[in-house]
């Protein structure tokens, strides 16, 4: 009796860590979609930097104080030569 105890228990725990791990990399990958997204977000409004068309002045100044995390993160990405699929794979994992 006590060893079916002790096969339940361990199956029951990974289990538990199967779940643990399906959680994290579904968290990952969500937090790599909103990444992506502010990024896409911050190019569309200050895409007169690299010749897009922008929206009004006025809009971009009025967002421009609240947006200096976003504008300084896009431009650390446009300064690093990386491959944006690899980055995109690495989040994924492997089949």
């Amino acid at each position: 009796m006590n060893f079916f105890k002790k096969i339940l228990n361990e199956v029951k725990g990974f289990i538990i860590g199967f779940h643990q791990a399906s959680l994290y990399k579904a968290t990952a990958q969500i937090e790599y979609e909103v990444y992506e997204m502010e990024n896409s977000f911050t190019l569309m409004l200050f895409g007169g930097a690299i010749g897009l068309p922008s929206p009004p002045l006025p809009v971009c100044l009025e967002l421009l104080p609240l947006m200096e995390k976003d504008i300084e993160r896009m431009l650390l990405r446009a300064s690093q030569t990386g491959n944006g699929l690899s980055e995109l794979a690495s989040i994924m994992g492997e089949p």
